[in-house]
């Protein structure tokens, strides 16, 4: 019984405080050794800690697609606004031209125009909201984190936002107005299809193994070529999972942000270069294929998705 607080929780019992080895393995408990069965157990520390990776992965992954998403309606519903305002004051506020009060035109035509696309407006408003647009582009992405932490709190865990400084926020949201996020929050993804080869050169380069660095589920994989999609962007950014202080021991929730944070420097540093080994790889090809024309925008979007499989060569 004295190793269920261990077992269960990570913390070792009062007056067996555990030694913390180098790098990740510091996390797990006395009885992490290899020839130990419970070592990779459910309950173990160490499988604790990769299913909470997991699950902040997945819940930042959520958070960005609904960011994502909230900033393409506001968009459109901030040029909406703009367009019935705009007719509105021309058809109702504006002074006429003939100077005997406002609203209108003196032109029979440019005030039938003005009432079209004021009235428009006014429908395609109607509609937004009659159809859940409102509710699934604004209401939802505002009210999924307080539902989410709603739902954490069974799990006796928190997520919170990692704040960036203001002035990356707006110029990350003016950024994406200007472009309107290159028209597809999906252009700008970063999953690419990576091959065996370079992910075993990268794992060797960096002395990675499953003992040392678990690798996160992958969404899809090709099993006759043994390579997959793999998000290239770096983590550990945006949200963060914390666990309530109450159910949780101060040395699990310490050895928790300890292997939070090596585990992302380390994935950090190999999805680094895993990206600059698909891009000097892709230029080599695009070279091959287009000759000096290989740096045309168009070409770079076919080089991006011509070693996906499936995908002609």
């Amino acid at each position: 019984m004295a190793d269920v607080d261990s077992i269960v929780k990570g913390a070792p019992p009062p007056g067996k405080e555990s030694k913390s080895p180098v790098g990740t393995t510091g996390v797990q408990p006395d009885s992490g050794k290899p020839t130990d069965p419970l070592s990779h157990t459910p309950s173990s520390p160490s499988m604790v800690y990769l299913n909470l990776l997991i699950l902040e992965a997945s819940l930042r992954a959520q958070y960005l697609e609904l960011r994502a998403r909230r900033r393409h309606h506001t968009f459109f519903f901030t040029l909406l606004t703009a367009w019935i305002c705009g007719f509105g004051y021309a058809l109702f506020f504006a002074p006429r031209e003939d100077g005997r009060g406002v609203g209108g035109s003196v032109y029979w035509g440019v005030e039938t125009f003005e009432k079209i696309c004021f009235m428009g407006g006014v429908m395609t408003a109607i509609l937004v909201w009659a159809t859940g647009i409102w509710e699934r582009g604004i209401r939802w992405p505002r009210r999924w984190f307080p539902i989410s932490n709603r739902g954490l709190r069974g799990f006796n865990c928190k997520l919170v936002i990692i704040r960036r400084p203001w002035w990356a926020e707006m110029g990350s949201t003016i950024g994406f107005f200007l472009t309107y996020g290159l028209f597809s929050h999906t252009a700008s993804s970063s999953y690419r299809y990576v091959e065996p080869s370079i992910l075993r050169e990268v794992e060797k380069e960096l002395s990675l193994n499953p003992d040392n660095h678990p690798t996160l589920p992958i969404l899809v994989e090709d099993e006759e070529k043994g390579g997959h999609e793999e998000d290239l962007a770096p983590g550990g950014d945006y949200v963060k999972l914390l666990m309530l202080a109450k159910p949780f021991t101060p040395t699990f929730r310490e050895n928790w942000e300890i292997y939070r944070t090596e585990y992302w420097e380390k994935e950090n540093e190999r999805r680094a270069l895993i990206q600059k080994k698909l891009a000097a790889r892709d230029r080599q090809v695009a070279k091959q294929r287009w000759g000096i024309f290989w740096w045309l925008p168009w070409h770079r979007v076919d080089r991006a998705n011509m070693l996906r499989p499936g995908s002609p060569s």
